[in-house]
């Protein structure tokens, strides 16, 4: 009996040591769900108004403000090309964005920026971006960013089109070079599973094709982060 007292007064004394599970965390996930870094999770909700390519990226937008709001085409490179100054006319202000880029050898890839762009300068910094890309059975990977939020979206600079990270996922659609992506996992965005030091082998690709989902939002409604925002990471 005085062996099972000491262990629960041992017990007790520990619990003050440990991490309290707050029952409200649920909650505020659901709430706040871009103040948590990336789910592996994926999304099963479905909504009426997905078309193919918004249905196969639906599935990363679990834990996002994006889960279950109606998506629209704001950029496909079919339609607008590659220029970096076209790019940013068609995304910015339009919030959370979904890239989703196909190289020319059939590889699938992209990222999400929660806070969108506004070609405002600097970086915009979150602990909810994330990467992406289709392994060989089909699958999606998620690959989480790594060291706080900052940087997740590098540059939101007019003359420049993609960067999750300085390296993790780049396609600056730069004049010469607008097709390529580039990727070094490791410092800005995790290698994952299974140990890659690029989305891509080599660390660069040619791209065949690059489209930018955002949300769909009603006349007057709120789009959030669709102006500046406040960096305090990445300096």
């Amino acid at each position: 009996t005085d062996v099972i007292g000491r262990s629960l007064v041992l017990r007790g004394w520990l619990d003050n040591f440990l991490p309290k599970v707050d029952a409200s965390d649920s909650a505020r996930r659901l709430e706040f769900p871009e103040q948590y870094p990336a789910t592996y999770e994926l999304n099963t909700v479905e909504v009426a108004s997905d078309m193919e390519d918004m249905k196969l990226v639906r599935q990363v937008l679990k834990q996002t403000q994006l889960e279950s709001r109606q998506l629209q085409l704001a950029f496909d490179s079919a339609k607008h090309g590659w220029s970096p100054t076209r790019f940013h006319k068609m995304v910015d202000g339009k919030g959370a964005a979904l890239v989703l880029a196909t190289g020319k050898d059939g590889s699938i890839f992209g990222g999400y920026n929660p806070k969108g762009w506004a070609s405002l300068g600097g970086a915009r910094p979150s602990v909810a971006a994330f990467l992406f890309y289709v392994k060989s059975d089909g699958s999606f990977q998620k690959l989480q960013k790594v060291g706080g939020g900052g940087l997740a979206c590098a540059r939101d600079d007019p003359t420049y089109g993609i960067a999750f990270g300085p390296d993790g996922l780049v396609m600056a659609l730069q004049p010469g070079r607008e097709r390529v992506a580039s990727s070094k996992l490791g410092p800005y965005f995790e290698r994952g599973p299974q140990e890659l030091r690029s989305l891509f082998q080599p660390g660069a690709i040619e791209m065949g094709s690059l489209k930018v989902f955002v949300g769909k939002y009603a006349a007057g409604e709120d789009i959030p982060y669709s102006e500046a925002v406040m960096d305090m990471t990445s300096g």
